[in-house]
Protein backbone atom coordinates (compact mmCIF):
# COMPACT_ATOMS: atom_id res chain seq x y z
CA UNK A 1 0.00 0.00 0.00
CA UNK A 2 2.73 2.34 0.81
CA UNK A 3 4.36 2.14 -2.42
CA UNK A 4 1.15 2.94 -4.16
CA UNK A 5 0.53 5.64 -2.03
CA UNK A 6 3.42 7.67 -4.21
CA UNK A 7 2.13 6.71 -7.24
CA UNK A 8 0.44 4.84 -9.76
CA UNK A 9 2.52 1.94 -10.94
CA UNK A 10 1.52 -1.03 -13.63
CA UNK A 11 1.03 -4.11 -12.05
CA UNK A 12 4.41 -5.98 -13.16
CA UNK A 13 6.58 -3.00 -12.18
CA UNK A 14 4.75 -3.83 -8.51
CA UNK A 15 4.96 -7.18 -8.61
CA UNK A 16 9.20 -6.57 -9.51
CA UNK A 17 8.92 -4.11 -6.60
CA UNK A 18 7.42 -6.65 -4.48
CA UNK A 19 10.01 -9.41 -5.16
CA UNK A 20 12.53 -7.14 -4.35
CA UNK A 21 11.80 -6.13 -0.93
CA UNK A 22 11.38 -10.42 -0.43
CA UNK A 23 8.09 -11.39 -1.14
CA UNK A 24 6.89 -14.91 -2.63
CA UNK A 25 5.72 -14.40 -6.18
CA UNK A 26 2.46 -16.20 -4.52
CA UNK A 27 2.22 -13.64 -1.72
CA UNK A 28 2.62 -10.47 -3.87
CA UNK A 29 0.11 -12.07 -6.12
CA UNK A 30 -2.54 -12.27 -4.04
CA UNK A 31 -1.78 -8.49 -2.56
CA UNK A 32 -1.90 -7.28 -5.86
CA UNK A 33 -5.00 -8.79 -6.36
CA UNK A 34 -6.42 -7.30 -3.29
CA UNK A 35 -5.48 -3.96 -4.49
CA UNK A 36 -6.96 -4.79 -8.02
CA UNK A 37 -10.00 -5.27 -6.40
CA UNK A 38 -10.21 -2.17 -4.00
CA UNK A 39 -9.43 -0.06 -6.84
CA UNK A 40 -5.82 0.52 -6.17
CA UNK A 41 -3.75 -1.00 -8.62
CA UNK A 42 -5.35 -0.37 -12.44
CA UNK A 43 -3.18 -1.49 -15.28
CA UNK A 44 -5.48 0.96 -17.72
CA UNK A 45 -5.18 4.30 -15.66
CA UNK A 46 -1.83 3.75 -14.64
CA UNK A 47 -1.17 3.65 -19.02
CA UNK A 48 -3.77 6.71 -19.39
CA UNK A 49 -1.08 8.96 -16.57
CA UNK A 50 1.85 7.33 -18.35
CA UNK A 51 0.56 8.71 -22.03
CA UNK A 52 -0.41 12.41 -20.99
CA UNK A 53 3.01 12.11 -18.92
CA UNK A 54 5.04 11.76 -22.32
CA UNK A 55 2.82 13.97 -24.44
CA UNK A 56 2.93 16.64 -22.21
CA UNK A 57 6.98 15.81 -22.71
CA UNK A 58 6.95 15.73 -26.45
CA UNK A 59 7.40 11.99 -27.36
CA UNK A 60 5.56 10.61 -29.76
CA UNK A 61 3.99 7.29 -30.38
CA UNK A 62 6.72 4.67 -30.40
CA UNK A 63 8.71 6.36 -27.54
CA UNK A 64 5.72 5.70 -25.58
CA UNK A 65 5.14 2.33 -26.68
CA UNK A 66 8.80 1.88 -25.21
CA UNK A 67 7.64 3.27 -22.08
CA UNK A 68 4.42 1.27 -21.79
CA UNK A 69 7.03 -2.04 -22.20
CA UNK A 70 9.33 -0.78 -19.79
CA UNK A 71 6.95 -0.37 -17.41
CA UNK A 72 4.97 -4.08 -17.89
CA UNK A 73 2.02 -2.36 -19.53
CA UNK A 74 0.17 -5.53 -21.36
CA UNK A 75 0.30 -4.85 -25.21
CA UNK A 76 -3.45 -5.16 -24.92
CA UNK A 77 -4.03 -2.05 -22.72
CA UNK A 78 -0.96 -0.20 -24.46
CA UNK A 79 -2.75 -0.35 -27.93
CA UNK A 80 -5.98 0.82 -26.46
CA UNK A 81 -4.44 3.61 -24.92
CA UNK A 82 -2.52 4.72 -27.99
CA UNK A 83 -5.37 4.34 -30.08
CA UNK A 84 -8.01 5.75 -28.26
CA UNK A 85 -5.93 9.16 -28.05
CA UNK A 86 -7.03 12.40 -29.07
CA UNK A 87 -3.99 13.53 -29.69
CA UNK A 88 -2.73 14.38 -33.18
CA UNK A 89 0.75 13.05 -33.73
CA UNK A 90 1.56 15.30 -36.29
CA UNK A 91 0.73 18.55 -34.74
CA UNK A 92 2.87 17.57 -31.64
CA UNK A 93 5.84 16.89 -33.67
CA UNK A 94 5.36 19.91 -35.30
CA UNK A 95 5.31 21.57 -31.91
CA UNK A 96 8.01 19.39 -30.87
CA UNK A 97 9.84 20.60 -33.80
CA UNK A 98 8.90 24.67 -33.54
CA UNK A 99 10.17 24.64 -29.85
CA UNK A 100 13.51 23.14 -30.57
CA UNK A 101 14.42 24.73 -33.74
CA UNK A 102 11.85 27.49 -34.48
CA UNK A 103 10.42 27.85 -38.08
CA UNK A 104 10.92 25.35 -40.54
CA UNK A 105 13.61 27.03 -43.22
CA UNK A 106 15.45 25.66 -46.46
CA UNK A 107 18.28 23.46 -44.86
CA UNK A 108 21.69 21.62 -45.94
CA UNK A 109 21.00 18.17 -45.95
CA UNK A 110 22.98 17.79 -42.91
CA UNK A 111 21.25 19.72 -40.85
CA UNK A 112 18.02 18.46 -42.18
CA UNK A 113 19.50 14.74 -40.98
CA UNK A 114 19.78 15.72 -37.42
CA UNK A 115 16.76 17.24 -37.12
CA UNK A 116 14.87 14.42 -38.87
CA UNK A 117 17.00 11.78 -36.40
CA UNK A 118 16.40 13.62 -33.36
CA UNK A 119 12.84 13.75 -33.60
CA UNK A 120 12.91 9.99 -34.66
CA UNK A 121 14.30 9.42 -31.69
CA UNK A 122 11.52 11.15 -29.96
CA UNK A 123 9.34 8.87 -30.95
CA UNK A 124 7.53 9.90 -34.22
CA UNK A 125 7.45 8.30 -37.54
CA UNK A 126 9.22 9.24 -40.63
CA UNK A 127 5.79 10.80 -41.95
CA UNK A 128 5.30 12.78 -39.09
CA UNK A 129 8.84 13.96 -38.91
CA UNK A 130 8.33 15.32 -42.26
CA UNK A 131 5.21 17.06 -41.61
CA UNK A 132 6.28 18.88 -38.83
CA UNK A 133 9.57 19.85 -40.63
CA UNK A 134 7.35 21.19 -43.42
CA UNK A 135 8.95 19.17 -46.31
CA UNK A 136 8.36 16.60 -48.51
CA UNK A 137 10.36 13.29 -48.28
CA UNK A 138 9.80 11.94 -51.76
CA UNK A 139 11.23 15.13 -53.52
CA UNK A 140 14.85 15.55 -53.86
CA UNK A 141 16.35 18.74 -52.69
Amino acid sequence: MAILARRDHSRAELKSKLLGKGFDSPDADIAMDYCESMGYLDDERFAGLLMRSHIAKGHGPARIKQAFIQKGVPREIMSSVIDGSDCDWYELAKEKASRKYGEPEKLEHKEKARRIRYLIGQGFSYDQVAYALDYDPYVDD
